[in-house]
């Protein structure tokens, strides 16, 4: 899946970008069940009355759980195949899925994504550098909220680029753990349909608003080498062993 000099930009930069890596029946899939997962999530808010659950907002932003125990195709997605070839490409020959979501930002109001690393949502439990395998469900462009990222070459100094990602504060009007807020505007990533963004946890990204007419969709599945585990021992979350 990955050529040598695509590794290098990885482990020199925390990202490397892989246009139109999904087949036709894998992104197939992934709409499939990121709609339906939607409509698992509606319902949800409808029936305990809320407005805001976690990260998910209303009418403006969805961050939709996936359980590949629930999905035939998901667990074949997720523990086989393109992804954990990625994966392993970057991290070696030991892959634990970790974490699977959706993320759809709805038609006009599409709310962004603040500056972060995904290893500060990881509530300051110490791990290892894991990678996020963040998947476009749609042509990603600066209307839509395509991605953002701070190249490692350009990240503030003591800023997370090792083991440790950078101090995260809560922004309490969006539940968004907000870990940069420098002038550097990151680098547009304005990508195919079917593309992959390999991303270190310790990079810094973030997304902008949805200003078109059209949902902007994506799928978001982060591997680890290791199992990463709270203070107490027990799982953080997923450790599931694709290699």
């Amino acid at each position: 899946m990955l050529r040598a000099e695509q590794v290098a930009h990885f482990h020199r930069e925390g990202f490397v970008v892989l246009p139109g890596a999904l087949t036709a029946e894998e992104l197939a899939g992934l709409r499939t069940e990121c709609h339906r997962r939607m409509a698992t999530m509606v319902a949800t808010m409808d029936a305990v009355g809320a407005d805001t659950l976690g990260l998910t907002h209303r009418d403006r932003r969805y961050f939709l759980h996936a359980p590949y125990q629930e999905s035939a195709f998901l667990t074949g997605f997720l523990l086989g195949g393109t992804l954990v070839d990625v994966a392993a490409a970057l991290l070696g020959d030991a892959v634990y899925l970790f974490l699977e979501l959706f993320v759809v930002k709805p038609a006009d109001v599409g709310t962004p994504m603040a500056w972060h690393q995904d290893g500060g949502y990881v509530d300051g439990h110490p791990h290892d550098p894991y990678v996020s395998l963040w998947v476009a469900l749609d042509d990603m462009t600066a209307a839509n909220g395509a991605l953002c990222v701070l190249p490692w070459s350009r990240m503030p100094a003591g800023a997370g680029v090792g083991a440790a990602p950078a101090p995260h504060v809560k922004d309490r009007a969006t539940n968004d753990l907000v870990g940069y807020d420098g002038q550097d505007a990151g680098d547009l990533l304005e990508i195919p349909v079917g593309s992959i963004v390999a991303m270190s946890s310790t990079l810094f990204h973030r997304t902008g608003e949805n200003t078109t007419v059209a949902p902007r969709r994506a799928f978001l599945a982060s591997y680890s080498r290791s199992p990463v585990r709270a203070a107490d021992g027990s799982l953080w979350n997923l450790a599931v062993r694709c290699r």
